[in-house]
């Protein structure tokens, strides 16, 4: 709370279908990389805020069309906990490849790459 009652107030009460949701990382990385229309951006969240990965509130989120329950978010193999997964993402963002590479991110998004 409070983003559950302000998502279920725009969408008429309800979750969305399980499919839409974001339930993994893993599949989430994966449609981005084969699908140059998925584009997602890494909210601050992913940086601070563990708990954005647990279903704390067990709210029942529906089944994906393979039967996966959606429930907690499904992290990749090398973050054993949502914990681990922020302080990974942490020390990704700063470190010197990061520091080195901003500008080619800042062109992109802001600059003369942009599409």
């Amino acid at each position: 709370e409070p983003f559950t009652t302000f998502y279920l107030n725009l969408q008429e009460g309800k979750f969305d279908h399980a499919n839409r949701t974001f339930h993994s990382i893993p599949v989430s990385w994966q449609n981005c990389q084969r699908d140059s229309s998925d584009v997602k951006e890494l909210i601050p969240e992913f940086f601070s805020l563990p708990e954005m990965f647990t279903n704390c509130n067990h709210y029942k989120l529906g089944r994906t069309e393979d039967g996966l329950k959606v429930d907690d978010v499904i992290l990749p193999k090398w973050a054993q906990t949502p914990e681990d997964f922020i302080r990974i993402n942490r020390a990704a963002l700063e470190s010197e490849f990061v520091s080195c590479h901003l500008h080619h991110w800042i062109d992109l998004i802001f600059g003369y790459k942009q599409r």
